[in-house]
């Protein structure tokens, strides 16, 4: 029988025109009015017994209903508690994490520098390129890769799984352990540089290995020629082509020429500034 009703329910809202804009529950209301109306002017009506059932039902759901609401409310005061714990516990999850890296950059002497760290570098000076330890520099900046391992994962590495002598751009933190380790009083043509190592820097005893290094400063002799500029173009082209250093004065005995380039650079890092290495990156 509800299938009946239902049946003609729809039809005639495909058949009829709506006559008013009337929400449901307001129509219901219209609807029930019509038929207390009706009840007082006929008397008993054919078909209430479906209302009666129809009534019930729909007063079931809606206890039904009240309830889940009371639940979704109740949920929902979990869900805005939970989520704040998540919050605080996320708060502390990153402090935890914060610490560990603190107390791994410590206790390895490793960290990544809001600002370039300093270190002085040799290098041998040819007529085509100047020459660090391992290979020559192209250029005035260098990038670090691993020798053992190639590119592509965190340099330099502090796990010894390349070596003794780990992997990076090494820089000293004074000079005159450069001029003494490689002897620059006995061999020809050096360069000495102050360079801005950036990236992961691993600070050792006497000096650094980083993930990579500008020259900022660079003092080079070729013959009896020697340069000193903290001019970015200039460094450019001394590593581009290290003969353009015979353009520049000459200084006659070896040993001053050294002493000058000391002087030079060690002069710039005592000036050098976050503003003046950022200009100098440029």
């Amino acid at each position: 029988m509800f299938g009946d009703i239902w049946s003609k329910a729809v039809r005639s809202e495909i058949v009829m025109e709506p006559v008013l804009n009337i929400e449901p529950t307001q129509r219901l209301a219209e609807l029930r009015r019509t038929v207390r109306l009706y009840q007082e002017r006929y008397g008993e009506l054919s078909g209430m017994i479906d209302v009666t059932k129809a009534n019930a039902a729909m007063a079931s759901r809606q206890r039904r209903l009240a309830k889940l609401e009371e639940e979704v409310a109740r949920i929902q005061v979990d869900i805005n508690s939970m989520s704040s714990e998540v919050q605080r516990i996320e708060r502390w999850v990153e402090f935890c994490l914060e610490d560990v890296i603190v107390r791994a950059k410590q206790d390895h002497a490793e960290g990544w520098s809001p600002t370039p760290v300093l270190g002085f570098r040799l290098w041998g000076v040819g007529e085509e390129a100047l020459h660090g330890v391992k290979m020559p520099w192209p250029e005035r900046t260098l990038v670090a890769t691993c020798l053992s391992r190639g590119g592509g994962e965190e340099i330099p590495h502090t796990d010894g799984r390349c070596g003794r002598l780990g992997c990076g751009v090494y820089a000293a933190k004074l000079v005159d352990p450069l001029y003494t380790e490689f002897d620059v009083t006995a061999i020809g043509d050096v360069a000495l540089g102050l360079v801005a190592l950036t990236g992961k820097v691993v600070e050792h005893d006497e000096g650094y290995r980083a993930a990579s290094a500008t020259v900022i400063a660079l003092a080079a002799s070729l013959g009896k020629h020697v340069v000193l500029t903290s001019d970015a173009g200039t460094i450019d082209g001394v590593f581009a082509d290290p003969a353009v250093i015979r353009c520049e004065r000459k200084i006659e005995t070896h040993g001053q020429r050294l002493t000058e380039m000391e002087t030079f650079v060690m002069a710039h890092k005592r000036r050098a500034t976050p503003w003046t290495l950022a200009i100098n990156k440029e």
